[in-house]
């Protein structure tokens, strides 16, 4: 790698490590992205969206706290839903403490059809990190964790 005189070996080392992470998920995300499309003919984007709301109370989840948790505007959120919607699996409905606001959650066809895309898809990532050790992928955990929990400190 060419040294530029204003970026030290620490900052060199950071931004190779930040690369190969970056390239690395993107790599698992697009594999788990053909899978999915080709398993269920649903984006790993509609499958986050089941799995967040699947994981939410029993009443649904806000829209916008679904965003949060997704960490996507409120339009990408009623964008990827819009068909989840017309499919039967989400239900939308207005907020019982705020009427500007909506509540989604899965229905019961919802519920089916993303726990057996759960299914596969717990496979898929077992089978993405088969390469790894159980030890390994503990580390890599703690590791990711470490990097998480400084940003916030």
């Amino acid at each position: 790698m060419t040294h530029h005189p204003d970026i030290s070996e620490a900052q060199q080392r950071a931004l190779r490590s930040w690369l190969k992470l970056l390239g690395s998920s993107n790599a698992i995300r697009k594999s788990l992205t053909a899978r999915m499309q080709a398993a269920h003919g649903v984006s790993l984007s509609r499958f986050d969206v089941l799995a967040n709301l699947y994981r939410a109370a029993e009443g649904g989840v806000r829209l916008s706290e679904l965003s949060k948790q997704l960490m996507v505007s409120n339009g990408n959120v009623t964008q990827v839903m819009a068909p989840l919607l017309k499919e039967g699996l989400v239900d939308r409905k207005p907020c019982p403490n705020d009427a500007r606001a909506a509540v989604a959650r899965l229905t019961n066809k919802g519920v089916k059809t993303f726990e057996a895309m759960a299914t596969e898809h717990a496979l898929w990532v077992e089978d993405l990190f088969a390469s790894l050790s159980a030890s390994e992928q503990q580390t890599l955990h703690g590791l990711l964790e470490k990097l998480t929990t400084a940003d916030t400190e």
